[in-house]
């Protein structure tokens, strides 16, 4: 008695539970749904995270990551290395850094404007528009540019000075990447037609640039390119034809310019003119040397007490190797990695030959620029003047570094594309969003199955959903309908609240029943573990040929037995 009580009270608080959740979630509906369930995922998540596959969205986050890191270390690396000369000469230490804040805000609003940018419009008419508008700033540069360092490489317009070539270098990327998918991805153009364009598209950028001059973004252009043939499958008479013609004009350009050859002296051996051509190589080394294992601390430096020149422009990785050591460099160098890792990724995730090219050409050109600035710093290299992307003090610098990896970022995008499958994906559902509060039970098998678009279900048997409401096209078994359990005295029979519609047949010894539905027989066994034992004698079928098998020979030893 007692414990018929204890099962009546238990299910009337099941009972009165599934009722509650049910009122309350048709009260969410009905005032709209202020609180998430556990794992699901806000509009703005389902949108930007929800539908993309993990293999595009996991190196759009790493790039995202660390894209942010470097311009937030940037930002404070700024700071620290100009913070002497800023409050000695402008009287305020933070007058480069709020500069730079400046800057990263034009820099954002281009990048912007870059991932608004369908990658249609790149393989369109005006891209070499834009193409002949950049061109032209390079000319207007030799003709109305301003002059510092010996070379004329920025233009003012509108109060506002900058550098074209900075601007160049994504416009020259796309203009690659057109002409590579005309060839390598539509077959619309024969080898020489690509030969012609490619000579056109930048040999005139690049005679511009040597005659500014400003022979490192030569240097970063052409490896770019080349890098990105490479990539496309250029055939390897014409990579042994570009190498050669490379490394001639290199030495001719080099040796034209006697700065040029000082530069070269100066990398073989910078303590030979410590106090001239080497003064800013063998200052970096010092500040290298001084910042050890684990650096002298952040603002801590020495060398930017108006030792080493340009020390949050050209020069800011000799304080960030002074400041944090050679363990901090390494992990800043981990981070950089992984931006230029996490573009290749992209890359190749890219459906289209032009995609792959843009996210090759962006990420090889921000990479390689790291490479010949950090190059340049530790003697490898002769020095080129090219800043560090998103670290050094500038605002072209920015706004270049930030277009081409909004460029990255719109091939990532566009390679989840939105196909007819997608859209009558989304047409589908199993379970219903809304609940009909005067319909079925709070159950999650049978909420918003008059919504489904998978049909009627048919669960094989009412024991996987015991304690629920089955709907099953054969009846509705509640709760209380739920099969005797060994042991059970107070269990309650099953019965149904419509008899099923079964053709059953009770056979010699068997103790379960024969249950067809539709296309499928089952056989219902007792609950006694004792009672699913098969007779060691009589076999039984159930398609009316009982002991036989097919073709007429019999199975049993006994005596076969019909339907």
């Amino acid at each position: 008695m007692a414990k018929s009580t204890m099962r009546a009270a238990a299910e009337e608080r099941h009972d009165a539970g599934s009722a509650g959740e049910a009122g309350s979630r048709t009260g969410r509906v009905a005032r709209g749904r202020t609180r998430r369930a556990p794992g699901e995922h806000s509009a703005l998540g389902e949108k930007l995270i929800g539908t993309v596959p993990a293999r595009i969205m996991r190196p759009r986050i790493i790039f995202i990551a660390c894209l942010a890191a470097l311009v937030a270390f940037g930002l404070l690396m700024v700071y620290s290395s100009s913070s002497v000369e800023a409050l000695s000469e402008y009287g305020s230490s933070t007058y480069f850094l709020t500069a730079q804040l400046k800057n990263l805000l034009v820099a954002l609003a281009a990048a912007a404007v870059a991932l608004a940018v369908s990658m249609s419009v790149t393989r369109s008419a005006l891209m070499w528009g834009a193409w002949a508008f950049f061109t032209a700033l390079l000319a207007a540069v030799l003709v109305v540019g301003e002059e510092s360092g010996g070379a004329t490489r920025w233009i003012v317009i509108a109060g506002f000075q900058f550098q074209p070539s900075e601007l160049e270098k994504p416009v020259l990327i796309l203009t690659a990447a057109m002409i590579m998918n005309e060839f390598y991805g539509e077959h619309a153009i024969d080898g020489q037609g690509f030969i012609v364009r490619m000579a056109i598209a930048l040999g005139v950028p690049i005679l511009l640039l040597i005659l500014e001059p400003d022979f490192g973004t030569c240097i970063i252009i052409v490896g770019t390119v080349f890098l990105m043939c490479v990539l496309a499958g250029i055939s390897g008479r014409l990579v042994g034809s570009a190498l050669l013609i490379i490394a001639v004009v290199g030495i001719a350009a080099i040796a034209a310019e006697p700065y040029r050859i000082a530069r070269f002296m100066t990398m073989l051996d910078p303590w030979q003119d410590a106090y001239g051509d080497g003064y800013q190589a063998t200052l970096a080394i010092m500040a290298f040397a001084s910042g050890g294992l684990l650096g002298r601390g952040i603002g801590n430096s020495t060398m930017k007490y108006n030792y080493l020149p340009e020390a949050h422009n050209d020069y800011i990785l000799a304080i960030i190797g002074e400041e944090v050591g050679f363990v901090g460099t390494l992990i800043f160098f981990a981070v950089v990695a992984g931006l230029v890792y996490s573009g290749f990724k992209i890359a190749e995730q890219a459906p289209t030959t032009q995609g792959k090219m843009i996210a090759y050409g962006c990420s090889a050109m921000i990479g390689l620029q790291y490479l010949i600035n950090i190059m340049g710093i530790v003697g490898v290299t002769p020095m080129t003047g090219k800043p560090l992307p998103f670290i050094s003090y500038g605002g072209s610098a920015l706004i270049g570094a930030f277009i081409l990896a909004a460029l990255v970022l719109r091939v990532s995008l566009e390679s989840n594309p939105k196909t007819v499958y997608d859209a009558r994906r989304a047409g589908m559902r199993v379970l219903a969003e809304d609940e009909d509060a005067a319909g079925l039970a709070a159950s999650p098998v049978s909420r918003g199955i008059e919504g489904s678009t998978a049909g009627v279900p048919h669960p094989r048997s009412a024991r996987r959903h015991e304690g629920f409401t089955v709907v099953d096209g054969m009846g509705v078994v509640t709760p209380d309908d739920r099969p005797a359990r060994r042991g059970d005295a107070d269990a309650r029979p099953r019965r149904a609240t419509r008899p099923p519609r079964t053709t059953q047949a009770r056979l010699p010894g068997q103790t379960g029943e024969l249950d067809r539905r539709g296309s499928y027989e089952r056989v219902r066994l007792g609950s006694d573990p004792a009672d699913r034992l098969r007779s060691r004698g009589v076999r039984t079928r159930y398609d009316g040929a009982d002991g036989a098998r097919p073709g007429g020979r019999g199975r049993g030893r006994g005596e076969n037995h019909g339907r």
